[in-house]
């Protein structure tokens, strides 16, 4: 097993963990805007005080896995926006120029707000990654708890999280297995089938 540590993200991580990101989830929406969308995505975790982002390394520091959300996700999202909107306005002309379809879809993307569970004191986990050849080896759960304890510490008491609910049933069962609890579903706007996981986050 190779040696791991966890720890926080940091701007230098931030094109490694994009790299990741495309690897691990092939196909998915996040995926296909682009690596140059993705670094913002991270890099805007990495510059904001109430985020919570924590980087799985081998023995070298290189980037394994990662896994980002913040403490206030009902503001979360704007200030990520208005920050780094040049960035996103480039990532976001260089898929417009390339698939013209995805712009509406982009547009949500970029301007998504996160939401908050129905008490409104929730930790948000936004995304996690882990690279391909680490799947199934136990270091995604680590990655995962190792998360859930940085939000405790940083004062919440529990997290709550959305993932698709059909042909995902892969990541549903590790949520269900690590505790998340499914509160509901909804169905978006654009007809995508959700489900919402809450979990009651407790000090290790």
């Amino acid at each position: 097993m190779t040696e791991t540590r966890l720890d926080v993200l940091t701007s230098d991580d931030v094109a490694e963990v994009a790299r990741l990101h495309r690897e691990a989830f092939p196909g998915f929406f996040l995926t296909q805007l682009g690596e140059p969308f993705l670094r913002q995505f991270y890099r805007g975790h990495v510059e904001d005080p109430t985020a919570v982002a924590v980087v799985l390394r081998d023995a070298t520091g290189r980037p394994l896995g990662c896994v980002v959300g913040t403490t206030e996700p009902r503001g979360f999202y704007s200030r990520l926006l208005r920050r780094r909107w040049h960035g996103f306005a480039a990532a976001a002309a260089r898929t417009v120029v390339t698939r013209p379809s995805a712009a509406p879809r982009l547009l949500r993307a970029v301007a998504y707000r996160g939401g908050a569970d129905s008490t409104g004191q929730g930790a948000l986990l936004s995304s996690i990654c882990l690279s391909p050849d680490l799947q199934g080896s136990g270091q995604g759960v680590r990655l995962l708890q190792g998360w859930e304890l940085s939000a405790h510490e940083r004062g919440a008491k529990h997290a709550f999280l959305d993932t698709d609910a059909l042909g995902n049933e892969r990541v549903n069962a590790f949520y269900s297995h690590q505790g998340w609890e499914l509160r509901g579903s909804y169905t978006t706007t654009q007809g995508r089938q959700m489900n919402r996981y809450v979990k009651e986050l407790v000090r290790a």
